[in-house]
């Protein structure tokens, strides 16, 4: 007889979203100290190619160290592609073209804030998603509080340049979340 707490495991893992990170939106969101955050989610991996530009150069980058230990901790893990070649490569770059494809792959969520490969996505029949839409995520499931989302989404909008209004989108967003999640307590 199976106890309820091997039920209780194994729907836990099923329910569990898998997520495919572009290494350009795990380094901003490393920036905005909010990567452990994001197991809270769902399941965090990157392909081979991503991994590589991820860590490659971890004696000259401080992020790139932190993020070698969260491999070593398993926080993060590598995804391989099951067979197939590069389709999308002239449109973007490497890592996107494998983050895609194997999210094609396994029906996991995309992660990327290069509009290339959020246009291919979306015409490929993914829903990928941005940091921003990340930390909304991390609010909404009330992993990080309507404060700190603040707080990160004002450090984010200076790393990426964002633009007045979307910024104004975000943080109106956010507010009705909050608004939502106070209802609920």
């Amino acid at each position: 007889m199976i106890s309820l707490s091997i039920y209780a495991s194994i729907a836990i893992f099923i329910l569990m979203k898998i997520f495919i990170y572009d290494a350009c939106s795990l380094i901003y969101l490393a920036k905005l100290n909010v990567k452990e955050k994001l197991v809270y989610l769902g399941s965090v991996y990157v392909s081979p190619v991503v991994k590589s530009e991820l860590i490659s150069e971890k004696e000259k980058y401080s992020d790139a160290k932190m993020l070698q230990d969260n491999f070593d901790k398993k926080l993060i893990e590598e995804m391989k592609l099951k067979g197939g070649k590069s389709i999308f490569s002239k449109n973007v770059g490497k890592g996107e073209d494998e983050s895609i494809q194997i999210c094609l792959q396994i029906d996991a969520t995309l992660v990327t804030d290069d509009h290339h490969a959020v246009n291919i996505a979306l015409h490929a029949g993914l829903k990928p998603k941005t940091s921003e839409i990340i930390l909304i995520e991390l609010l909404r499931e009330r992993i990080i509080s309507y404060e700190d989302f603040q707080n990160y989404f004002r450090k984010l909008a200076q790393i990426k340049l964002l633009k007045p209004e979307v910024v104004l989108f975000f943080m109106d967003k956010a507010m009705e979340i909050d608004k939502i999640n106070s209802k609920g307590e």
